[in-house]
């Protein structure tokens, strides 16, 4: 699953994390990468929203703060039914506010799966230098990865494009936004050829974004 919460933030103006975590439950996902995650934050009453979600799910996770603003931060996690068994951080300064990559990595029958979960910039130019620090990470990792995230971005654009032309997009079963917008921003890659996993979309009002979801069966 990607996911971007919104801090928990519903499409009633009410931010109740309790709902994000009956959508992740819901889905039954071994992992999930989530954006726009607080902690600490007086906007979502000082809590730790990467520990609520995790020890109310029962997983296992990590997070990569991409603005710190004194003891509170707001970022990027992962959850993982798996132990995280190494993880790792990249920042892309500059733009209208720092972004970050959060690298984790799992093992699923004796084999080290790689999770990549980030959140790009809303503007064309600071998405256009972020890709490029995004695609010089991607090209370090040599082990089967799954790379998730809210792009800001839909696969007609030139950068999406440039992307996937080495990543292979989990395209959707049935056409459909993942933003309260009507646009498909968010997006599920992985970096081997894939031909039977199926991707979807969980429509909530949890958020201002919709969770995504894929069934790679090569897994279970």
């Amino acid at each position: 699953m990607t996911f971007n919460i919104q801090h928990g933030k519903g499409m009633d103006g009410k931010i109740d994390l309790q709902r994000i975590a009956a959508e992740i439950s819901k889905a039954e996902v071994d992992f999930a990468a989530l954006q726009e995650v607080d902690r600490y934050q007086i906007r979502s009453c000082f809590r730790d929203q990467v520990f609520t979600l995790a020890n109310e799910l029962g997983m296992y996770s990590c997070y990569s703060p991409s603005i710190n603003l004194g003891f509170s931060q707001y970022g990027n996690a992962i959850l993982s039914r798996k132990p995280i068994e190494f993880q790792t951080k990249y920042y892309m300064n500059g733009g209208l506010e720092r972004r970050s990559i959060l690298i984790a990595g799992i093992q699923i029958n004796g084999e080290i799966i790689t999770l990549i979960n980030t959140h790009l910039g809303i503007l064309k130019g600071e998405q256009k230098w972020q890709m490029s620090i995004l695609r010089d990470v991607l090209k370090s990792i040599k082990s089967p990865a799954i790379l998730m995230g809210d792009f800001n971005m839909e696969m007609s654009n030139i950068e999406m494009q440039q992307l996937s032309s080495f990543w292979h997009k989990l395209g959707l079963i049935y056409p459909h936004s993942t933003f309260q917008s009507g646009t498909e921003i968010d997006h599920i890659f992985v970096n081997w050829p894939n031909e039977t996993a199926k991707a979807w979309v969980q429509v909530t009002d949890a958020s201002d974004h919709y969770a995504v979801l894929a069934d790679l069966n090569q897994f279970d």
